[in-house]
């Protein structure tokens, strides 16, 4: 009984150390992720939540940012593209294609998790369990052969016995390796310091556009009725422009760091990759060169 409330206790306090250190990881991501932004990480709030030194100092800087007016949409009004103005039919082109490649991208990496959560169980399960198969399967004929009485076979013998043994090793090797876990882990780790961008932050340059492009669609309406001079309707247009340069420009930094996150952790699991393979392909070396050439 003793041992196992022990071993209950260390797989408790195993998981609580693996749970904190997945915690720990994915903050990391995300303040990574903050930091890399140019307006964020410039931010007065910002810098306030990274340099807090006391309660007082963190709740007067509370107080000052829950009475910024520059929240939401207001934050378009700061604002002044150093760029043409855009016509409408390129504003909503431009929104249209930031939507559609959110949702495919979102899909991909969905599916890119699913293979690669199946992959993990077959070389959990499945897979180490054929090479084991293979293994024993090379050793149970080296026996029948023994059991000829032949003399000359003995090298032969002992060879295949070998390569058996060596793929019961590739059989360990595929069971304990943490690679396709590691890979699962750091992109888990990568889309959850996305989320808040893709579920909050991008939509809300998003929506927001959307929603101004549609009230600038029905300004003709409002110009035709004077309830808006063509004035009016230039300016909406202008801001809406405004706020597809934002999310544009948010776009691009988005881009870059995808482009820079994904290279590094596709490549770190490619690198991990050959190196497990050439250490089974290395074994294989091991135990083809028993067999000479005849």
């Amino acid at each position: 009984t003793k041992l196992y409330i022990t071993l209950g206790v260390c797989l408790a306090g195993r998981f609580e150390e693996e749970f904190i250190k997945m915690r720990m990881e994915r903050l990391q991501a995300w303040m990574t992720r903050m930091c890399r932004h140019p307006v964020i990480a410039e931010s007065e709030v910002f810098q306030q939540f990274l340099n807090f030194r006391d309660e007082k100092e963190w709740k007067t800087g509370k107080r000052k940012a829950e009475k910024d007016e520059l929240v939401g949409v207001m934050i378009f009004s700061t604002m002044e593209p150093e760029a043409p103005d855009l016509d409408l039919i390129e504003i909503e082109q431009k929104c249209e294609a930031v939507g559609k490649f959110t949702r495919a991208m979102d899909d991909g990496v969905k599916e890119l998790l699913t293979v690669g959560q199946e992959h993990w169980k077959r070389c959990t399960g499945p897979l180490p369990k054929e090479y084991q198969k293979i293994g024993k399967a090379l050793q149970s004929l080296a026996t029948v052969f023994s059991s000829s009485g032949y003399q000359g076979e003995t090298d032969l013998n002992d060879a295949i016995t070998e390569a058996g043994k060596t793929y019961e090793e590739i059989a360990s090797l595929v069971a304990e390796q943490v690679i396709t876990v590691q890979f699962q882990f750091k992109i888990s780790v990568y889309l959850f310091s996305l989320k808040p961008i893709l579920t909050l932050l991008i939509p809300f340059h998003f929506y927001i556009s959307q929603g101004a492009i549609e009230k600038v669609k029905e300004s003709d309406k409002l110009v035709a009725t004077s309830k808006i001079t063509p004035q009016d309707k230039q300016n909406m247009v202008k801001r809406v422009g405004t706020m597809s340069y934002a999310l544009q420009a948010e776009m691009n930094h988005f881009h870059s760091n995808r482009i820079y996150d994904y290279n590094s952790v596709i490549r770190l699991y490619l690198e991990q990759q050959v190196q497990f393979y050439e250490t089974i392909a290395e074994k294989l070396r091991q135990a083809l060169g028993r067999f000479p050439v005849m």
